[in-house]
């Protein structure tokens, strides 16, 4: 039985790992929806809804793509430890989003054919990290409550995603860099902190198995 810091804990991971309310996705936004002359809050709902169709497909059917593969959950739950710890120590020294959250794409900003969906949903938003962390967070156990904790987070990085669009974006958009890089180390000790221990959890019931 899960208590609510399983479930804490997995919605911080997976706001982290995606970032919505990133001063820099929020200017891609922005600059995104001025450019092809789109109404804010509908564009803000778009981004949401596919971020979220997303995660929670992934949610839904991750564990049953892994018994497809023959893939270890456990062995799985160890490599995704290990990615998300390594995304973590990225943007906790390096004080910007990590590679795999779509660091290159945010530096260049967005392309005259760059739209809402992409690259924005995926993969700046629901990216490759996001993905990883979803899975191993749906695929705890055998349990019900580990694929409810990865929904409940992927609607709380859809309303996040709402939110800082829709309401946030100048605030958020006017933060310092100094602000942005802070809060970026922040977040990159947590999902250090989180990836350190879903590896561990994993390599202890892959050897106790």
């Amino acid at each position: 039985m899960f208590d609510w810091d399983f479930y804490v804990q997995a919605a911080v991971s997976m706001l982290v790992i995606t970032a919505p309310i990133d001063p820099v996705k929020v200017l891609f936004f922005n600059t995104t929806i001025e450019r092809d002359g789109k109404a804010r809050t509908p564009s803000a709902l778009l981004v949401s809804v596919v971020v979220l169709g997303i995660l929670v497909g992934v949610a839904l059917v991750g564990r049953e793509f892994l018994d497809l593969l023959g893939i270890n959950l456990d062995a799985f739950r160890v490599v995704g430890g290990v990615v998300i710890a390594g995304m973590g120590f990225e943007m906790l020294y390096g004080g910007a989003p990590s590679k795999a959250q779509g660091r290159k794409i945010e530096e260049e900003g967005p392309a005259e054919d760059s739209g809402l969906i992409m690259p924005l949903s995926i993969p700046l938003i629901a990216g490759p990290g996001a993905i990883v962390t979803t899975i191993s967070i749906a695929s705890v156990s055998d349990a019900i409550e580990p694929l409810i904790a990865a929904l409940i987070g992927a609607v709380v990085v859809a309303l996040a995603a709402f939110v800082a669009f829709q309401w946030l974006g100048g605030a958020i958009a006017r933060l310092s860099q100094k602000a942005t890089a802070l809060m970026v180390r922040l977040g990159g000790l947590i999902l250090a902190t989180i990836g350190v221990q879903m590896l561990l959890d994993g390599l202890k019931n892959f050897f106790l198995a």
